[in-house]
């Protein structure tokens, strides 16, 4: 197995244990009306009920995970010819590597969003808690590591695909 494949395989596990976790010990920690939005001096200004917070996370999750493997899959269907000219110059002899290359990212992508619905779920369990007040720069690392998450993964597949195939495949 490569490197990419089992960095991909773990983090997918890792992802989907991560979000389970966060899901329900959030669901637990929340009050029954969670507070989604906040005006200037912390007053939450919008609730929505807990049961509707859990059942979207696990719609969006069951949602990408299902879709994401299903074209994952689909994608070994597609003709060599129908991929672009720049695919086919390098990987018309190295189809199988390309397969994997392809499901990896598809696998990656749904590990992306698999985390940062963990870590969104966790910000807003931590936001309703009552023991402590949070300030914005409490939770201000969201945005700029999911952006990272986001880039990373999008920017792999180009990146990788313009790469030479291995001679060994």
């Amino acid at each position: 197995m490569k490197t990419g494949t089992f960095f991909v395989r773990v983090w997918r596990i890792i992802s989907i244990l991560g979000f389970l976790l966060s899901l329900f010990s959030s669901y637990i920690s929340y009050p029954e009306s969670v507070a989604v939005r906040f005006d200037e001096v912390n007053r939450p200004t919008q609730t929505i009920s807990r049961e509707l917070i859990f059942y979207l996370a696990t719609a969006i999750f069951i949602i990408n995970n299902t879709l994401l493997r299903a074209v994952a899959k689909l994608f070994v269907r597609v003709p060599v010819d129908s991929l672009p000219s720049f695919v086919q110059e390098r990987w018309v002899a190295h189809r199988s590597e390309l397969n994997e290359i392809i499901a990896n990212w598809f696998s990656a992508l749904a590990s992306a969003v698999n985390t940062v619905l963990a870590l969104g779920l966790f910000v807003l369990s931590s936001l309703n808690r009552g023991d402590r007040s949070m300030q914005p720069y409490d939770y201000a690392w969201l945005l700029p590591v999911t952006t990272a998450i986001f880039i990373a993964v999008l920017v792999s597949l180009p990146i990788r695909l313009l790469q030479k195939p291995s001679e060994d495949a």
